[in-house]
């Protein structure tokens, strides 16, 4: 790794980690809502479209932003949970005007799960997403 990318990693690295001060506090003293216009992350929890079946690409540019989050989140002390993670991606990608989802899915024992992720243009970033069920799809 080149000593150019190495300052960009810890430049990003310090972006995320004071931006995940941030989140962690926002949700734990407000709502998803105002969490989520807080830090720039639109948020669709009505509509029933299924998450796309193709994967987002995202340009070369926000490979370190991404890194970084990954890197905070691995050892973030409140766990590396989907909205957490969705949250810090969506506010450093905030330019591509990323969208939260969430959804729930049953699993064979009948007990339900939930799960957030991200999407951009309409392709998702976690191609596990395409398991769940969209929660504008379960008020319908």
């Amino acid at each position: 790794m080149t000593v150019r990318r190495r300052v960009r990693l810890a430049w990003e690295l310090a972006r995320a980690a004071a931006t995940m001060v941030l989140i962690e506090a926002s949700l734990r003293l407000s709502d998803l809502p105002a969490t989520c216009r807080r830090f720039g992350v639109r948020w669709d929890l009505d509509s029933a479209a299924p998450p796309a079946a193709e994967p987002a690409v995202l340009p070369r540019r926000t490979r370190a932003a991404v890194r970084a989050a990954q890197l905070v989140l691995a050892r973030w002390p409140a766990g590396d949970t989907c909205l957490r993670r969705c949250l810090l991606l969506g506010h450093r990608l905030r330019r591509l005007r990323p969208v939260l989802r969430i959804g729930v899915k049953r699993d064979a024992a009948g007990e339900f799960s939930a799960h957030s992720w991200l999407e951009i243009d309409g392709r998702t970033l976690d191609p596990s997403a395409s398991a769940y069920a969209p929660l504008g799809a379960a008020g319908r």
